[in-house]
């Protein structure tokens, strides 16, 4: 703790003390110093297994830092991290930031072809992996756990942090693009520090806070739970356990969970049909936040009816305008509600517009394109410029970002969510572009045409795919392919077989029927491939790829 005889350091300009809010913000690799500072022997992170202090995290993050840069390491390069969900992982942000790098963690799990395409565009200087896999590259340097291990314990020299101008990048994220390649969002170091300013205003994360952490690190929301509370004081458990209702509530209560961020489908498994939402199993919880995803009002007003006290919010916000952009507050349960509650207002800071037809909406239940605005929109999509244009507008000055998503204004001014107006969706709070699996299918001989898109089956969207081919055989070949280019997340979970038939009423094939042919079929079944009867009627069979 701190000595009575000194000072306490400053929190950052995002912390809700105005003494604070008057300072500057600090550099990205001093985000945790001031907690560290005043804390050093006060639990930060802990994943279940082992932990951090304050005063720990600060000393390895500048340990690699100094590491890194003997590596060469320096402003503006990238370091790649084969992200984990572990306790170490905030060490590793915060030493490349401490050195002016840029911070991209990637799916460790995605396949090898996959990483080797993305590792290829980035031109990382630095490869860090949290296991000791063999380096799916030669021409990058690939640092392991073991040697990762021995660096952030080694001797702590003083480093002074690598100051970044507000336009440099701060972080990437790659999230599913519609061409059929991962689009790289470039986060700024403005837009970051913007971010941290605009959402606590509703977060309201102080050193008291203790935070539930579910996110993976390649997702964006990690800095959300993880990153934000930390550079507060906050202590952050980050579950990395397996996905069940008793098992998230039992942590929550043992950990004296405060905040717990969780997109919907996780939420339901922690509401589990509303019994358990009592304040006995929830004895320190102050907020609950869902995103993402549209989530059912039944869960929600759960929450709100069972602990009236707790704070509701349902937000909103892609990648490309950092992390969350728009927010809304739950003031009482709606027993009576059937559609989704609003996703509300923009934060300070970012603007919002709905776009019809070229002009911009303002009467509620008209229809639009959301458009978000103003200082936390991306700098662009790495090395793709040209889909940078397509989806960044100025106007009157302002750049915006053409989010895709469809809403309206309710009667209070609210904007709704209504739905996308391209193949984009969300599962389990994963941004999935429907058009890269259909580019990669038709990317394997003997596919003519491909479509995909959700299905209801057993109360749960999956993805389903039906292959158009002569041969029926050729499904085998577009399932190996999928698994060798494709996350798991990403693979469809029904597949079926057509072959090309003229099955609409102008003698075209007509994709939409086929689909909604097997969205029939697969409901309530557990089958997960299908064949086109002669019939005309998607039938069960044992693996599409045999005869």
């Amino acid at each position: 703790m701190t000595s009575p005889m000194t000072s306490p350091a400053s929190l950052p300009p995002w912390s809700l003390d105005p003494a604070d809010q008057a300072r500057p913000a600090p550099a990205l690799g001093d985000l945790v110093r001031a907690a560290a500072s005043n804390w050093p022997d006060r639990p930060a992170v802990h994943d279940g297994r082992s932990g951090l202090t304050f005063g720990e995290l600060e000393r390895q993050a500048r340990v690699l830092a100094a590491w890194l840069a003997g590596q060469g390491v320096g402003a503006g390069d990238r370091v790649a991290v084969l992200a984990e969900k572990c306790a170490l992982m905030p060490v590793l942000a915060i030493g490349i930031w401490k050195c002016g790098a840029v911070y991209v963690p990637l799916d460790a799990a995605q396949p090898d072809p996959r990483l080797r395409g993305l590792l290829g565009r980035l031109e990382p200087r630095l490869v860090i992996t949290l296991d000791d896999r063999e380096p799916a590259v030669d021409e990058v340097s690939w640092v392991g756990r073991r040697r990762l291990d021995a660096i952030v314990t080694g001797p702590a020299p003083q480093w002074p942090t690598v100051a970044r101008r507000p336009e440099d990048t701060a972080y990437i994220i790659f999230t599913s693009g519609s061409t059929g390649e991962p689009k790289g969002v470039e986060i700024t170091v403005a837009n970051l520090v913007a971010y941290f300013g605009n959402h606590n205003e509703v977060l309201r994360f102080t050193p008291d806070s203790r935070v539930f952490s579910l996110s993976p690190f390649h997702f964006d929301v990690s800095i959300e739970d993880t990153l934000l509370p930390l550079s507060l004081g906050a202590f952050v458990h980050q579950f990395r356990g397996v996905h069940a209702g008793a098992i998230m509530r039992a942590i929550i209560k043992r950990e004296r969970i405060t905040h717990l961020i969780a997109v919907s489908t996780l939420l339901t498994m922690i509401t589990e049909g509303g019994r358990q939402v009592t304040r006995e199993n929830f004895p320190c919880l102050e907020m609950v936040m869902t995103g993402a995803e549209v989530c059912d009002p039944g869960v929600i007003n759960v929450w709100k009816s069972s602990l009236p006290e707790l704070r509701v919010l349902n937000v909103y916000g892609p990648t490309e305008a950092t992390i969350v952009c728009v927010a809304h507050e739950i003031e009482r349960a709606d027993p009576e509600r059937m559609s989704s509650y609003p996703i509300g207002r923009p934060l300070r800071g970012v603007a919002a517009r709905i776009v019809d037809d070229g002009n911009e909406v303002h009467e509620p239940g008209r229809i639009g394109e959301l458009w978000i605005g103003g200082e936390q929109v991306m700098r662009g999509y790495f090395d793709q410029p040209e889909e940078t244009a397509r989806r960044v507008a100025e106007v009157d000055g302002v750049r915006y970002y053409r989010t895709g998503d469809m809403c309206s204004y309710d009667e209070d001014g609210d904007i709704v969510f209504r739905g996308r107006n391209d193949d984009e969706v969300k599962l389990a709070g994963r941004r999935i572009h429907l058009g890269e699996i259909r580019q990669t299918v038709l990317s394997c001989p003997g596919v003519e045409r491909a479509a995909v898109a959700l299905v209801p089956r057993h109360g749960h969207d999956v993805i389903a795919l039906v292959v158009l081919a002569p041969e029926r055989a050729v499904v085998a070949d577009v399932e190996k392919l999928l698994a060798d280019l494709l996350p798991e997340y990403m693979r469809p979970a029904v597949v079926a077989w057509s072959p090309v038939l003229a099955v609409s009423s102008t003698g075209k094939t007509d994709e939409s029927r086929l689909m909604r042919r097997l969205a029939e079929a697969a409901r309530e079944s557990s089958a997960t491939h299908y064949a086109l009867s002669p019939g005309g009627d998607f039938r069960p069979v044992d693996g599409v790829g045999r005869d």
